[in-house]
């Protein structure tokens, strides 16, 4: 009898305790359901339970975006998880009911939404494709979101003045397309750019420099750095985005050229390939007297990849930087940004280098390649930067449609350093200016800025 009574209690207690979590999982899955405005972005996220839908939004139109569904078995009661194709949303609550985070899994900080009431007015029915309709929701975007007018010199409403007026009914694609074109491309912004499939068309920003080298001139660099610096050869990892090898005096020489397309499938398998490959780099990282890390051509990619190699790189926890997103939706009015949120840089357990480090640095290091610039600039010691200025950008590309179905991107944060400093347009300086693979350096098959760090390191 007692037996009974206790294997009753024992279920009375399972049956609680089973409820409770239901009660739990059906609370939170209703802190998330409803309509959520992005802060900055200028996107509305909707939830209903079991599928995340998102809507690119103007003050003037509202485009549908993407719909993915609830993952159920990586979501608790903390996270939401909505994976789709290659990539992964992940929504965490927080304390408040009003707002919530979002994350991409190769973003480097959270997106914060907060709730709102309904479904926007403009998200009542489709813009029209129509040529005059293009162009406002073109404009509209860029006026909303982008934080470099000033910076750039450009003046977005004298920019309207002049072509909004061209643009008719009669306005041919190609036509439209080039007038887009001619309205960004004074910003010389590389993360400004058109995609136009149906009529195969595609432009992208880009800030002149000298220094900067074609693609064949970096395939010669290469080569002197092989032939003339690298002792027997570099080892590739990860698609050869990474390549490994040793100079004189026991100096590592570390490039890499991309932080993206490391192996085939998701941002997880890109990480996990890294990871590998910095374990081999590393492992026998005690015999190095220094390391040479060379991102002057780097085409750019996901930032947490480039906080990953600078963890392997340190042995306290620093601030890599914040980043914010503009939110203000006016040209009229002064710029307004949310809330900074902070990157970090942890040690990583795993195997790693903690003595002297120089970075090799120029106008072709971009985007990722930046960031990853900023994220050792705060490393102790100090890593000391080589060559020439960055590119000057660094803000994920915020990526629209157009109701024709053409695509433009555009930045709209900023990145901030541990003294606040931020480097949009300019880039971020070296602290020894070196000219590389100039004329009269490529006659003598030489690289000054690898020369310069080898004599840095040795010394």
């Amino acid at each position: 009898m007692k037996v009974a009574m206790r294997e009753l209690r024992l279920l009375m207690v399972f049956l609680s305790l089973a409820l409770l979590a239901n009660a739990q999982n059906e609370h939170d899955s209703k802190l998330t359901e409803g309509f959520w405005l992005t802060d900055g972005y200028g996107e509305l996220v909707e939830f209903d339970g079991t599928a995340l839908r998102s809507y690119e939004l103007t003050s003037i139109s509202c485009i549908p975006a993407q719909t993915r569904q609830r993952d159920e078995t990586r979501s608790s009661n903390s996270i939401a998880v909505f994976p789709s194709g290659n990539s992964m949303i992940t929504i965490r609550h927080t304390d408040d009911p009003n707002i919530t985070h979002m994350r991409w899994d190769w973003a480097a900080a959270d997106t914060i939404l907060r709730r709102t009431g309904s479904l926007p007015e403009q998200c009542k029915q489709n813009p029209p494709n129509t040529p005059q309709k293009n162009y406002a929701i073109f404009w509209q975007t860029f006026a909303e979101q982008y934080p470099f007018f000033a910076l750039r010199k450009v003046d977005w409403h004298a920019v309207d003045q002049q072509y909004r007026h061209r643009v008719t009914p009669a306005t041919t694609s190609k036509e439209l397309f080039h007038i887009f074109q001619q309205m960004i491309e004074p910003l010389n912004d590389t993360h400004t750019s058109l995609e136009a499939r149906d009529i195969k068309m595609e432009f992208e920003g880009w800030r002149p420099d000298a220094g900067h080298l074609s693609d064949p001139d970096w395939k010669k660099a290469a080569s002197v750095i092989e032939t003339t610096y690298v002792q027997n050869h570099l080892r590739a990892y990860c698609k050869q985005r990474i390549e490994f090898g040793l100079l004189q005096n026991s100096i590592g020489y570390l490039r890499v050229t991309t932080f993206y397309d490391y192996a085939d499938g998701s941002y997880a398998d890109e990480l996990q390939c890294l990871q590998r490959t910095l374990d081999s780099i590393f492992e026998s990282a005690g015999s190095l007297k220094g390391l040479v890390i060379d991102v002057r051509l780097n085409k750019g990619g996901d930032d947490p990849l480039g906080i990953e190699i600078a963890s392997r790189l340190t042995g306290k926890k620093y601030l890599a930087y914040e980043k914010a997103a503009r939110n203000s939706t006016s040209l009229d009015v002064p710029l307004t940004f949310s809330e900074k949120q902070p990157v970090w840089v942890v040690p990583s357990s795993k195997p790693n280098f903690r003595g002297k480090v120089a970075l090799l640095i120029g106008p072709d290091t971009v985007s990722a390649g930046e960031t990853f610039t900023m994220a050792l600039m705060g490393r102790d010691p100090h890593v000391l930067r080589i060559g020439l200025n960055t590119q000057g950008v660094f803000s994920d590309v915020l990526r629209r449609a157009l109701p024709n179905g053409w695509y433009i991107g555009l930045p709209n944060e900023v990145y901030y350093a541990q003294d606040g400093k931020a480097f949009d347009a300019t880039g971020v300086p070296p602290d020894t200016r070196v000219p590389f693979f100039t004329p009269r350096d490529s006659l003598g098959s030489r690289d000054a800025a690898l020369e310069e760090a080898i004599r840095e390191l040795s010394n």
